[in-house]
């Protein structure tokens, strides 16, 4: 039985905000199963804070009006009460920042 390409993706999405944390100096630690609340665990090397992180990979939908909205799903009641975060990752960029995961952009400009 194959792996699909929408897990691919995600599993894509996790090593590429894994790489980003390691190469910036911090600490990370990842889920070894498929399943889990928690994706990875990141720890800053100069105020050795801990981030729990879901990554996402966003999501692009696209308007009749070349509106394009892109989205990841937030986390879950469950994660949010151990303070996991969602971390996203869109066309190489990586979302932090909850507010900043909703956003637009019209393909025209």
């Amino acid at each position: 039985m194959g792996v699909s390409g929408v897990k691919r993706k995600g599993d894509i999405s996790e090593l590429k905000v894994t790489t980003h944390y390691l190469e910036n100096g911090y600490e990370v630690f990842r889920n070894v199963c498929s399943t889990g609340l928690i994706d990875l665990v990141v720890i800053c090397p100069k105020t050795k804070q801990v981030l729990l992180y879901d990554v996402k990979t966003m999501t692009e939908y696209k308007r009749a009006d070349n509106l394009v909205n892109i989205y990841a799903n937030p986390t879950s009641e469950e994660q949010r009460k151990l303070g996991v975060e969602t971390v996203a990752l869109y066309k190489d960029k990586i979302y932090t920042n909850p507010i900043r995961i909703k956003e637009r952009y019209n393909e025209d400009t």
